[in-house]
């Protein structure tokens, strides 16, 4: 090989080095563009989760509180109650209204236990030792537990007693009428 020849090979590796240097170098800083580009991206996707998170709780929380408003609205909703009129069978003397609901809540908790119990509530409302007949109050969804408890009632204070119920209600007035026929009024006896 010539000089000429040598001299023009090595001018043409020069270039091609120098053509590859300027090559690597716009590839350098695309590279450092394009890590720049996903490092922006990174944090973004790390605001986007921060965000997001975020929402996820504020969602969560104003679920949780459309459930508490919820529950908050059944549990202030009144209860509906059940008046169950009922006729005593006793020996000897009438007994007085607290015997007789301590006998009833006695009957209701040995069928349905204590929370059956606190469930039904029953209550005695109204009581006429004259006529020896009476009104207790229940729950509505758990009027069928006070019926039977009312059957189980077998003595009252010592005494052979016997519950029977005449009739199941919606309102106070309804029952008195079961107890009292047409007139709904007794001679008076009110729970006292």
């Amino acid at each position: 090989m010539t000089l000429l020849a040598a001299v023009l090979a090595l001018a043409a590796a020069t270039a091609a080095a120098a053509a590859t240097a300027a090559a690597l170098a716009i590839a350098h800083r695309r590279i450092r563009r394009l890590e720049a580009t996903v490092a922006a991206a990174a944090e973004l996707l790390r605001v986007l989760a921060r965000e997001h998170r975020l929402y996820r709780r504020a969602a969560a929380a104003l679920l949780a509180y459309g459930e508490g408003v919820e529950a908050l609205r059944r549990v202030r909703r009144k209860r509906r109650r059940r008046y169950i009129a009922f006729r005593l069978v006793v020996e000897g003397a009438p007994p007085r209204p607290e015997e007789v609901e301590e006998a009833i809540a006695s009957a209701v908790r040995r069928l349905a236990g204590d929370l059956g119990l606190a469930d039904a509530r029953p209550r005695l409302v109204y009581y006429d030792p004259e006529r020896l007949a009476g009104i207790v109050s229940a729950s509505a969804s758990t009027k069928n537990i006070v019926l039977a408890g009312l059957g189980l009632v077998r003595g009252i204070a010592g005494r052979r007693a016997l519950i029977i119920p005449v009739a199941t209600s919606g309102t106070i007035k309804r029952a008195r009428r079961a107890i009292y026929g047409a007139a709904g009024r007794g001679t008076g006896g009110r729970r006292g």
